[in-house]
């Protein structure tokens, strides 16, 4: 791990003190090993590739603390039934926003969806599955370039993945081309902004999913089904 700040790998805004004292925890408890490169960076995050103690690639969430929008997390929190009694306080939401995350992904994995195994939250750190080989993550949607690929049947591929997330109650609601991994198929990834079906607005962002995946595999050469919404709403 040491070697992993010190060649200037991370992100500063990112490795507050209370995310390294996760991080070590997480090391004494055997779930991680090492830390290797950094994925992804965002917003609300980045994602960070390590290995745990069989040399198995993982990918580990970090939730920044200092620098997320913890107001509209809040927003999302209280308006999921799952964690109503959410304080209005940045570590806590935080926290919460880890633990929906993870939760959202289990119903998912639970579900059948094609995306990481989640293997446990601590603090802001949420541990999962790789999608990618020898430590180099598989490309979204967007960044795939090889035009051989069956773009139909990949585009079925995803409707079905929506179709069992729907079944496990939940709605992507954040679902697009850059949040599609593919690996021989189609992986759905951050499930951050996943609502229930309960949620006031469940069917607009279901809505929102589906045109945003039809518009892009549209533009694939794909005859999509512009009345899929119509055909999975309840």
């Amino acid at each position: 791990m040491e070697d992993f700040f010190s060649e200037g790998k991370i992100e500063g805004k990112v490795y507050d003190r209370r995310t390294l004292m996760s991080l070590y925890k997480l090391i004494r408890k055997g779930v991680i090993k090492t830390l290797e490169s950094t994925i992804k960076e965002g917003k609300e995050s980045i994602v960070v590739s390590a290995k745990d103690q069989n040399e198995r690639w993982l990918a580990l969430k970090i939730y920044r603390v200092e620098y997320c929008d913890f107001k509209t997390m809040w927003k999302y929190l209280v308006s999921d039934h799952r964690f109503e009694r959410v304080r209005k306080n940045r570590w806590h939401i935080i926290l919460n926003w880890a633990k929906r995350e993870f939760k959202n992904m289990k119903t998912a994995f639970d579900s059948g969806v094609d995306c990481s195994q989640p293997i446990v939250v601590y603090n802001n750190v949420l541990v999962m599955s790789f999608i990618g080989e020898n430590g180099i993550p598989a490309p979204s949607l967007e960044d795939l370039k090889n035009e051989r690929l069956n773009w139909k049947e990949i585009y079925d591929q995803v409707i079905l993945n929506i179709e069992k997330l729907l079944k496990g109650g939940l709605i992507h609601a954040d679902l697009s081309s850059y949040n599609v991994l593919f690996l021989e198929k189609p992986y759905l990834i951050d499930f951050s902004h996943a609502v229930t079906k309960s949620h006031p607005m469940a069917l607009d962002f279901l809505k929102r999913d589906l045109e945003n995946i039809n518009e892009f595999f549209k533009k694939r050469g794909v005859l999509v089904d512009d009345n899929l919404f119509e055909k999975l709403r309840w």
